[in-house]
């Protein structure tokens, strides 16, 4: 299986991304479990046109208050209205250096230079981070079905460079940091998961709950 497509399709959400704000005077985190996308490699050579993009929805972002996530989500902030989704898309592997097969169940550092467009504006960040293959066996089966390929990685962005200014406006000078660390950690498999409908409908019936504890 030299060449294959993973897939970012995990409908327990346990993938996540973070992002931390460290100001003067405050620190917050904002945290989704709604995440899309793939991730393509040789698996014989993982530097042979690697490719990756996964999508969040603004509206999928959370701060933990009800009242900080909803200024998030405002056009004062990210404006989840005018722009909807944050695209990753990987431009190219900065390191290894040298042919690298994916070998099962070891994992392998890798520097990356990835695009995010992010309120309206593209712009390309350096990300560190390891990926991890396991062939398809009793235990990945648990997790997500067929080979699986988990990744791990952290970014830093920038507010100023997408056009993002609430760390100047009067109400928040020096409790949002202009540069947000980000934080990556998902699963992506090689087969697309069959939820049974009940659960189907439990996991509606979960996230509609934690949606009405958040805003109430």
């Amino acid at each position: 299986m030299p060449r294959a497509k993973f897939l970012i399709d995990d409908p327990m959400r346990r993938n996540f991304v973070q992002v931390v704000s460290v100001a003067p005077l405050e620190a917050m985190l904002f945290r989704t479990i709604d995440i899309s996308g793939q991730i393509e490699v040789d698996t014989d050579n993982i530097l042979d046109k690697p490719a990756a993009s996964f999508t969040v929805p603004v509206e999928s972002l959370d701060g933990g208050i009800p009242l900080l996530t909803e200024t998030l989500r405002s056009e004062r902030w990210i404006d989840a209205v005018k722009f909807p989704k944050i695209v990753f898309s990987l431009a190219r592997l900065v390191t290894p250096t040298t042919p690298t097969p994916l070998k099962d169940g070891v994992p392998i550092s890798i520097t990356a230079e990835g695009t995010f467009e992010f309120h309206g504006v593209s712009k390309k960040y350096p990300i560190k981070g390891e990926i991890t293959w396991q062939k398809a066996n009793e235990n990945t089966a648990r997790r997500l079905p067929g080979d699986v390929l988990r990744l791990r990685a952290s970014f830093d962005l920038n507010l100023r460079e997408h056009g993002v200014e609430a760390h100047l406006s009067a109400q928040t000078f020096g409790k949002v940091a202009e540069t947000l660390v980000g934080t990556i950690d998902l699963f992506a498999s090689t087969e697309r998961p069959v939820i049974p409908e009940k659960m189907l409908g439990e996991l509606a019936r979960a996230k509609r709950e934690l949606g009405q504890r958040l805003s109430g």
